[in-house]
């Protein structure tokens, strides 16, 4: 090896050596900035626990509850009015506005109904899928809506029915009806 080298190594180790020794002295401080950071935890507040609650108690206070909270609801009115032979009504019985949505397909195979949903919203209309169980089995109906522009949505389906060679109407909108909705 040559000289020099072993000259700058040996250097680059004596440094090495010297900042492990006293880098650590630098940014530790002295004793008493140590104690200065030091706290005084106090002791745990004398909190005594609860009393065991069972299981029984905990569904019991639940349904209590639940029957508070239902009492509070307002009643739902039975809304059986065809507001498509009225002019421009605004809210129904129970105070909601009233929409509409344009019924395209009814399938009994989801992935249809799911299909038929992407191509209807491929062509810019917002489609849904509702699950709908009736005395012939479960189907899916695809929907387009909804609006509260009945009229509106009329044009909407004729273009539809022209584009898609669809059998296309108008069905009321009713917002109790999401939670049948299948997929997003």
């Amino acid at each position: 090896m040559e000289e020099k080298f072993k000259h700058r190594l040996i250097g680059a180790i004596v440094l090495m050596a010297l900042a492990v020794i006293f880098v650590p002295m630098i940014f530790s401080g002295s004793e008493t900035e140590r104690r200065s950071y030091t706290t005084d935890i106090p002791p745990a507040p004398g909190i005594t626990p609860a009393q065991s609650i069972s299981v029984l108690d905990l569904k019991a206070e639940m349904q209590a509850r639940r029957r508070d909270n239902t009492a509070t609801l307002p009643v739902e009115i039975r809304d059986d009015t065809d507001y498509a032979q009225l002019d421009d009504p605004i809210l129904d019985q129970n105070g909601l506005p009233i929409g509409w949505s344009l019924q395209v397909a009814s399938f009994r195979d989801r992935e249809n109904a799911l299909n038929l949903r992407r191509d209807i919203r491929s062509l810019g209309h917002g489609g849904y899928v509702l699950k709908s169980h009736t005395n012939e089995g479960l189907f899916y109906q695809v929907l387009v809506g909804p609006s509260l522009d009945r009229t509106a949505l009329m044009r909407t389906g004729e273009a539809l029915a022209a584009q898609m060679d669809l059998a296309v109407q108008i069905v009321r909108y009713r917002v109790e009806d999401d939670r049948n909705q299948v997929g997003g």
